[in-house]
């Protein structure tokens, strides 16, 4: 399947989620060109990203962000299909953050970052930065 089709597939993918979770994501026009398939939303707290990429990989890039980032896990959790998988721990500045990663699909993952209990988005782009960067090695 050319690069073509896989950016329809993917943004079909998202807009069929996205009609049942009554989540709204932005879905960026060039869907296939890059790592990060829509626009970064930030609600209540929590920085989403959605990743053209299987959620293994973005789990490594999400466990090398947080080390790159100095910050210190102290919990990983995969759910028993695999769907869901939640890194949480504290930040140099002994802020906790939690990196939520859900699965919507075999090719894309959605990805949460908190950081403090009620949020930081600074904080929270440098990750989804770092784990883009990551993916696109």
């Amino acid at each position: 399947m050319n690069s073509w089709a896989k950016g329809i597939g993917v943004i079909l993918i998202l807009l069929a989620g996205m009609a049942s979770t009554g989540c709204a994501l932005f879905i960026a026009a060039g869907a296939g060109a890059g790592v990060g398939v829509g626009t970064a939303e930030y609600i209540r707290g929590e920085l989403k990203q959605i990743y053209s990429a299987p959620i293994e990989k973005v789990w490594n890039a999400s466990l090398g962000a947080a080390t790159e980032l100095k910050m210190i896990t102290t919990e990983k959790s995969i759910d028993n299909l695999d769907q869901k998988r939640v890194i949480k721990g504290k930040t140099a500045e002994a802020k906790d953050f939690q990196i939520s990663l859900q699965a919507l699909s075999k090719e894309v993952t959605m990805v949460k970052v908190r950081i403090g209990l009620f949020g930081e988005e600074t904080f929270s782009k440098k990750v989804q930065e770092s784990i883009g960067k990551k993916l696109k090695k």
